[in-house]
């Protein structure tokens, strides 16, 4: 990732960033909301450090452990010290940019088959760790529509033959079955919405049925070469085929409870390769599916529409579906693996970021590094990749893909689950940014390029629905950084550090709610000093 800016002018401005009262949940009877919202108000402020070193062993870092909550200490917009590096949020109308919807991970067969091999007792407690409002609290979640190269086995729902690369045509997909591995991820969809209600739930399918590519084969051989796009691309005879399959998934979830709320038509559709399951997807077919009968099914479902899904060095892709069917866009998707960074001027989410070979003893960001730029530029969530392997980054292809992408949780055993770096990293968002939130744009303070990664501080302050702030600082520099940061409505300064190669969220109370506990301090002062005229009047009369 670089840290240039992509300016995308050349979409149209049809997608309001402002508003997600349309947009849907995954269903569930879990609790909503969460710390920031009006039933949950910050009241003191709070401090959260997560050390961006990989622990060398259990509790040897700071993992969203509690710091020194950050000081106000004065009001006056002046600050007195010249050292101090000056944060400047402009928390005015103005300074307000787009709402947010939510922070998360990816729902893989890979994360499905090691949960359902932990005992009941611990995947109810992981899952509370996860969705739970105590736990990383996670309200923008992918999932893989079929198999990607996180599965083990490979198959769509709707091969129609011996094998996933053996099927014959379907045309009325007669043989449409979400089978083991989809019926497995739709239970465990399901069980997530009793930790919580109010996940907004996205698919994306890595390819399509095999006989609806013009290579007729679901993957690709793997011989090392790239497959010309012609070949493993979408066949258009089979348009309706695919717009019917992907209704005929959105309904079959919903029959075991789950709501899908959001749909890109293709995972990195310039992706053409062999060795997992991709599918070279143009941008005019995107546009064609979405016109011949896919945008209205989706929307008569209540689900949005993600155009792209892929790296920002392709700009032209989402304003190309954007111009070819205007009204069913709802959205554009990318991916962090190329820069520039997006800057797109519609409604935008990072929907996938991969860590990989969490080394211990080394410095790691990545989370923080991606999550923060993509919201300073307009981003309302994002979610990274594969929320949970086994030891060995697996069940994975084994005819290619990714070998090594790490996620939040690495599971050992039936009875031994580990929690990464980056569920620490992913809480700094998820936890503490509600949906609903709106980022303002920060004046002065930051500094540091996306390759520059021992000299950066970047920062993301966002104003909650109960008017408090969440504001998340990323410092790689060796040093600690003492911080002014300074709102320019109130004019408030608060005072706090930032240690040194750490990610720090701080949880400050609205103005309102300082200014209830100001008429408390001083109301109590006024008593002891009431108090103390008394005592003194008290023994003069003695």
């Amino acid at each position: 990732m670089t840290s240039w800016i992509l300016a995308l002018s050349i979409l149209p401005s049809i997608v309001s960033s402002q508003d997600f009262a349309s947009w849907g949940v995954s269903g569930g009877s879990g609790p909503r909301g969460g710390i920031g919202d009006g039933a949950h108000p910050v009241l003191q402020p709070q401090s959260f450090i997560t050390d961006g070193y990989v622990p060398t062993s259990p509790n040897s870092t700071r993992q969203l452990a509690p710091g020194p909550a950050p000081l106000l200490v004065r009001n006056n917009g002046t600050s007195c010290s010249s050292t101090r590096r000056k944060v400047v949020v402009d928390s005015s109308t103005s300074g307000a940019q787009q709402e947010m919807l939510g922070f998360g991970h990816a729902w893989t067969d890979s994360t499905v088959e090691v949960f359902n091999q932990l005992e009941p007792e611990l995947l109810d407690q992981l899952m509370g760790e996860l969705f739970g409002q105590d736990g990383n609290n996670m309200g923008f979640m992918r999932h893989t529509i079929g198999s990607s190269d996180l599965s083990g086995v490979q198959y769509s729902y709707d091969d129609n033959g011996p094998s996933f690369n053996e099927g014959e045509p379907d045309p009325t997909l007669a043989s449409f079955n979400l089978g083991t591995y989809g019926t497995q991820m739709a239970e465990l969809l399901a069980k997530m919405g009793s930790y919580k209600g109010d996940v907004f739930l996205y698919g994306a399918p890595w390819s399509y049925p095999g006989w609806m590519k013009n290579n007729d084969l679901f993957i690709a051989p793997n011989d090392g070469g790239s497959h010309f796009l012609i070949n493993n691309s979408l066949n258009p005879s089979y348009y309706n085929q695919a717009i019917r399959y992907l209704t005929d998934y959105v309904d079959a979830f919903r029959d075991y409870g789950v709501i899908v709320n959001g749909i890109s038509l293709q995972n990195e559709p310039l992706n053409y390769q062999g060795g997992y399951p991709c599918m070279f997807l143009d941008a005019a077919d995107e546009a064609n599916l979405l016109q011949q009968g896919l945008g209205d099914a989706m929307h008569e479902r209540g689900v949005k529409v993600l155009a792209y899904d892929h790296n920002t060095d392709q700009p032209a892709y989402p304003a190309r579906v954007i111009q070819g069917a205007p009204d069913y866009v709802d959205a554009a998707a990318w991916h962090c693996y190329q820069g520039p960074v997006a800057d797109y001027t519609i409604l935008e989410f990072m929907t996938e970021c991969s860590n990989t070979g969490l080394a211990p003893g080394t410095t790691n960001f990545w989370v923080a590094q991606n999550f923060i730029p993509a919201v300073r530029y307009g981003a309302s969530g994002g979610s990274f990749w594969v929320l949970a392997t086994d030891s060995n980054y697996g069940p994975h292809s084994p005819y290619g893909g990714c070998g090594s992408c790490s996620g939040s949780v690495f599971v050992n055993s039936s009875t031994v689950y580990e929690k990464t770096i980056d569920y620490y990293m992913v809480g700094h968002f998820s936890r503490y940014i509600r949906r609903g939130a709106v980022n303002h744009r920060i004046l002065q303070g930051l500094q540091g390029g996306g390759t520059d990664w021992t000299a950066q501080f970047f920062a993301i302050a966002v104003q909650n629905p109960d008017q408090g702030w969440a504001v998340v600082f990323l410092n790689t520099f060796p040093a600690d950084q003492e911080i002014d940061l300074t709102f320019t409505e109130s004019g408030f300064i608060w005072q706090g550090t930032i240690p040194a190669s750490s990610v720090v969220t701080w949880l400050l109370p609205s103005d309102q709610v300082l200014a209830i506990n100001v008429a408390l301090v001083m109301r109590h002062s006024l008593y002891r000093v009431k108090g103390a005229l008394l005592l003194a009047d008290k023994a003069v009369q003695e």
